[in-house]
């Protein structure tokens, strides 16, 4: 292959960063892979380019969160073999170093990757730096006294290349600092890095003499079968002989004090001063003592004892939670309810709250306000595209790479034992070969399992039975089933027009006005510019697109502001348009006159509720039925029964039984790109269907929303108060509901009782009777 072929095969190579592990061209090590850039950087490798990659150590082994800049720049082409895939999605890696390379643009996504380029090494002459090595080798042994592993010499001794000889007596210096290492693999001169290596061996001689000084001094004071004095007074002398303490015992002398005078649990005090007598019993290069050093530091940054005080005030709840939200009245009062039963037993134990509503209605900040309102320290996790249990279990600490999962990682973040924990998005979690993440979460949310939290990365039992706990979900079927049963769900619906006016006025305004900087009196918003912005603007069940159409109103104003233009401004119908452009979204309005075979239902979608006028007409053919509108499999059903009914009950509502036989019956539901499904059309259906075949027109001003059944039964269906608010706002006068939804009547809002007649029916007969009644 030559070399621009090699060129074009390297580009955007996956870079796999390692904690300090090194591996020198032309030599094998064998890896665990374990962090989940490094695991994903394999994947890619293995796929597209033939289990090619680049091997890199990150400058600090202790970091668990690597940036661009922490990484080294030089590292070496390995090619790689995966001996074993673990469980948990972790590898067990062979990697053989090819050649050095450079890494020329480092980008990070999923994983590392990057442009490079390949490094050759300068030398005149092979045999020259191969006499060279061996005449130096000689003098060292001689002056030194010392000898090289044999395996070492022997494949010195077989190699014919210089720059492979000097590699390989690096290759077996693993004591060598990352620094230097990484010197010796920058190092193209083969000639300079052999001088590096010999100096870093002289050097490494001179602490041996150090060595010898000490042990004469500990020979003097301790009798050698004392073990545990001598190996103290060893450490002494060390001190003594460097006249200095490092940061790092300072910093385990400050942990076994911390330790002392705090209340930890006794098994976490034996555990933690058990794992610093192990790490100072290792070298600290060694990767066992820097993985010993990460676990440490770990538990001691965890919050073992520590809480806040908790507000039990429920009127200084209620006050805090009227602050930040308008509206949500039931949901204020279901929270404050489960507040007081708190303060009552002075325990987290009970149902899980989960909050459940479409997007920009205000959950999460919902909770911020519950945490403020009881304060607790809030930290948040999400959940969105979790498919790894260790996400929530975290690694064995043993692996490349370890650290605890997401539970353990945010209980460091809060600081305290009993913080309000908002695990955000938990519909959105999946399942894979790496196992099932909900499961995990059934310990967490348990109120007789969290007490005894078992992370794979600590290993020692975590108290969560004092944090409060808040899920947040936007469609209750995607959550798993077996946590859907430890929550108890409370409904945020969507917002009405006139709550998101009033949330505009009182909340997001004033926000945008400090946000962008701007005094009071600088920028103004009239009544009629924020209905224009709700209705034609945005469509959405809460107010989020809301506030970001505000955002770029004022960015727009602060331009022509500092261009000197204006000074002030009140934004008005004729702004919004000059500022946004045109409308993106109109309203379906209700129909100009009553039409044959043309009836409204009512829709409710991910962004709140509109009008459907549904069309059926009918003409000379065998009795087919003809569906067109993108109709759902439900809704294709519900036509079905509909026309069933129609024709068993063909007597009733007047219709001549044999035209069925021949015409058919074509339904079109408007917006024919736009998906619609679901039963709650039934009743409407039935109703165009016969006044299609009886030509008898139905009124302009009246919907209707209802499954229906073969024996014309009215079902109960849902959003009952967005379909209500889309009725009133599209000018409907009255509309028709399932009786069994009567008990949904006080979650519509007064405004829109007051102006529209709603009437309940549980039969289609009753249904029938006000459409066509005076015709009939």
């Amino acid at each position: 292959m030559g070399r621009d072929d090699n060129q074009i095969k390297t580009k955007d190579i996956p870079i796999l960063v390692t904690r300090g592990s090194f591996i020198y061209p032309g030599f094998e090590q064998v890896l665990e892979v374990g962090r989940d850039k490094s695991v994903n950087a394999i994947k890619t490798a293995r796929s597209k380019f033939d289990s090619k990659m680049v091997l890199v150590s990150q400058i600090n082994p202790l970091d668990d969160d690597v940036s661009l800049n922490d990484i080294f720049k030089v590292g070496v082409l390995v090619q790689f073999v995966i001996r074993r895939e673990w469980e948990d999605g972790s590898f067990t890696v062979n990697f053989k170093a090819l050649e050095r390379v450079k890494i020329l643009d480092l980008k990070d996504e999923d994983y590392y990757y990057s442009d490079i380029k390949v490094l050759e090494s300068k030398v005149k002459s092979d045999e020259v730096i191969s006499d060279k090595v061996a005449k130096n080798l000689k003098e060292y042994i001689s002056d030194k006294q010392t000898s090289l592993p044999d395996e070492l010499l022997d494949q010195i001794g077989d190699s014919v290349n210089g720059s492979n000889i000097v590699d390989t007596i690096a290759q077996f210096q693993t004591f060598l600092s990352i620094d230097k290492r990484q010197k010796i693999l920058e190092e193209l001169n083969v000639d300079k890095r052999l001088d590096l290596v010999f100096d870093y061996l002289l050097a490494t001689q001179q602490n041996q003499d150090i060595d010898n000084r000490i042990a004469k001094k500990i020979q003097q004071r301790v009798d050698d079968q004392q073990k545990e004095f001598y190996l103290r007074e060893k450490l002494k002398a060390i001190k003594d002989e460097l006249s200095d303490i490092s940061d790092e015992n300072n910093d385990l002398k400050k942990y076994k004090t911390k330790l002392e005078k705090n209340p930890y649990p006794k098994y976490i005090k034996e555990r933690v001063l058990s794992e610093i007598k192990r790490y100072e019993q290792l070298p600290q290069s060694s990767s066992e003592a820097n993985i010993i050093r990460t676990y440490i530091d770990w538990m001691m940054a965890l919050p073992w004892f520590e809480l806040t005080e908790v507000k039990y005030n429920l009127a200084f709840a209620k006050k805090t939670l009227d602050k930040h939200h308008w509206a949500l009245t039931k949901v204020k009062e279901r929270i404050i309810e489960y507040l007081a039963a708190q303060s009552m037993t002075k325990s987290q134990k009970g149902s899980i709250i989960c909050l459940l509503g479409p997007p920009g209605v205000g959950k999460t900040s919902l909770a911020k306000s519950i945490a403020e309102a009881t304060g607790r320290n809030f930290v948040k996790v999400s959940l969105g595209g979790v498919k790894d249990e260790s996400e929530i279990r975290g690694h064995r600490k043993t692996y490349i790479g370890a650290m605890p999962g997401r539970i353990i990682q945010m209980m460091k973040k809060a600081k305290s034992k009993n913080p309000l924990f908002l695990l955000d998005e938990i519909d959105k979690m999946s399942s894979d070969y790496r196992g099932d993440p909900a499961s995990a979460l059934l310990e967490v949310l348990d109120p007789e399992q969290n007490k005894d939290f078992s992370d794979h990365y600590i290993e020692e039992n975590y108290d969560l039975s004092q944090v409060m706990f808040l899920a947040t979900a936007n469609y209750y079927e995607n959550i798993p089933e077996a946590l859907y049963d430890r929550m108890e769900i409370i409904n945020l619906s969507s917002y009405t027009e006139l709550e998101k006016h009033k949330i505009a006025n009182k909340y997001l305004v004033p926000k945008v006005l400090v946000q962008n900087g701007l005094a009071d009196g600088q920028l103004k918003f009239d009544k009629s510019s924020i209905d224009e912005l709700i209705k034609h603007y945005t469509r959405e069940a809460g107010v989020r697109h809301l506030e970001r159409c505000l955002n770029s109103i004022a960015r727009k104003f602060i331009v022509k502001l500092l261009k000197k233009e204006i000074e002030t401004l009140v934004v008005d119908t004729k702004i919004v348009h000059k500022f946004l452009g045109k409308r993106v979204y109109e309203h379906t309005d209700k129909q100009k006159k009553a039409d044959v075979g043309v009836v409204t239902g009512l829709a409710y979608t991910q962004f709140g509720g509109d009008i459907l006028p549904i069309e059926v007409n009918h003409f000379k053919g065998k009795g087919n039925l003809i569906l067109t509108g993108k109709l759902g499999d439900v809704m294709k059903e519900s036509a079905s029964i509909a026309l069933d009914y129609v024709k068993s009950n063909a007597k009733l509502f007047k219709i001549d039984e044999e035209i069925f036989e021949n015409l058919d019956i074509h339904i079109h539901v408007p917006e024919g790109a736009v998906p619609k499904d679901g039963p709650s059309a039934g009743i409407t259906l039935t109703t165009a269907i016969i006044s299609s075949l009886t030509g008898k027109p139905v009124s302009k001003d009246l919907g209707m929303t209802g499954e229906i059944t073969l024996n014309g039964h009215v079902l109960p269906i849902g959003g009952l108060r967005e379909k209500s608010i889309s009725a009133n706002r599209s000018g409907l006068s009255q509309i028709l509901i399932p009786s069994k939804n009567t008990k949904d009547l006080d979650d519509i809002p007064k405004e829109v009782k007051s102006k529209l007649k709603i009437v309940p029916v549980s039969d289609y007969h009753e249904v029938y009777k006000v459409v066509f009644g005076n015709n009939a």
